[in-house]
């Protein structure tokens, strides 16, 4: 099956590509892109006026499954993501159970993989239940799938095991991402 998009201001930065072109998909996989293309297409979409450019990601999601599912569940935040263009996502891992074991790690994976085509990339907590004492099992969580570890906006106050934590991540080439929440002229942002 072939597909033509047609004028799409088309943004693209590891080919640099910044403008008005067509895209020519054949079986899913883009075959050329150029100022005017004239092939034969099973499906033509007119993108004028549109921005066509790769998936976005988002790195701080809070989809609240487990625990809290009457806020969101991974198949509603992943269906809002996809809305706004976000091909994956990095959900943290305050739920209830926070996302300090291979268990619920998995639990987040498998469901992901029921209920959408989003890329779910799970981020695990730092330590047992967010509680900033006793590290989680870093190097399991990572082979498990956790594409970095945060406790989403709390701190860990012990500098010893926010230190050992750090020097663990390093050991096994996971991130941590520490999210900060600053005061300005009294506001918070």
């Amino acid at each position: 099956m072939k597909t033509l998009i047609k004028g799409g201001r088309v943004i693209d930065p590891a080919s640099g590509k910044d403008g008005i072109y067509d895209i020519l998909i054949e079986d899913d996989r883009i075959a050329d892109v150029a100022g005017s293309i004239s092939a034969e297409a099973d499906k033509v979409i007119d993108a004028s006026g549109y921005y066509v450019m790769p998936g976005l990601i988002d790195l701080h999601v809070h989809f609240r499954e487990p625990g809290f599912e009457h806020k969101e569940t991974i198949r509603t935040g992943a269906m809002a993501a996809a809305k706004g263009g976000f091909t994956s996502v990095c959900p943290m891992p305050n739920t209830r159970p926070a996302v300090d074991n291979v268990d619920t790690l998995q639990y987040i994976i498998d469901k992901a993989k029921d209920v959408t085509k989003v890329n779910i990339l799970p981020i695990a907590a730092i330590t047992a239940g967010q509680e900033g004492e006793f590290l989680t099992d870093i190097e399991k969580l990572h082979e498990a799938g956790a594409v970095a570890l945060s406790e989403d906006g709390k701190s860990v106050m012990n500098a010893r095991v926010y230190r050992q934590a750090m020097r663990l991540a390093a050991e096994v080439g996971i991130p941590i991402l520490h999210i900060v929440r600053i005061r300005i002229l009294s506001q918070e942002v």
